[in-house]
């Protein structure tokens, strides 16, 4: 599977057949239907970061060109537009640390209801994929409004 298109044209996924709809869910045993949920939620989860490292990237280039572009060290907007994209990156990377936070212990909270049961790790994975898809979907919007502006 290549995440490569993903990077390029995040807009693009069909969320009605997206990439982590692997066509496992017809296995039969429990032990393969965890399998398959964790491989799902893993897809999700690799595009979602995908997301996160491209919209920081898009940040870091901002800045680096404005940074280039800069010829007067004391021009006070040019001064607070570079703060201010380093105050955007740093807000992108505390979205991608608390949602971590957030599913973390959203999905412990699943754990804890099937805890020694076999559908636990399946019952955790999807969990996990839905809260991951609707990540993307947030990460998606807001890549419209930063970088297709």
């Amino acid at each position: 599977f290549v995440f490569g298109f993903y990077l390029t044209s995040f807009a693009q996924i069909d969320f009605k057949s997206p990439p982590w709809e692997t066509g496992c869910d017809t296995l039969t045993t429990q032990t393969e239907m965890n399998i398959c949920s964790y491989e799902k939620f893993k897809i999700a989860d690799s595009i979602l970061n995908s997301f996160y490292d491209k919209l920081i990237g898009y940040i870091d280039s901002q800045y680096l060109s404005e940074l280039r572009e800069s010829k007067d060290t004391t021009d006070k907007i040019q001064l607070q537009y570079l703060e201010q994209l380093k105050e955007q990156k740093d807000a992108i990377i505390r979205s991608k640390k608390d949602f971590e936070e957030f599913l973390n212990s959203t999905t412990d909270i699943i754990n804890f209801q099937y805890e020694g049961g076999t559908i636990r790790p399946f019952a955790v994975n999807t969990y996990a994929l839905n809260l991951t898809v609707n990540q993307i979907k947030v990460l998606i919007n807001l890549m419209d409004e930063i970088i297709d502006k």
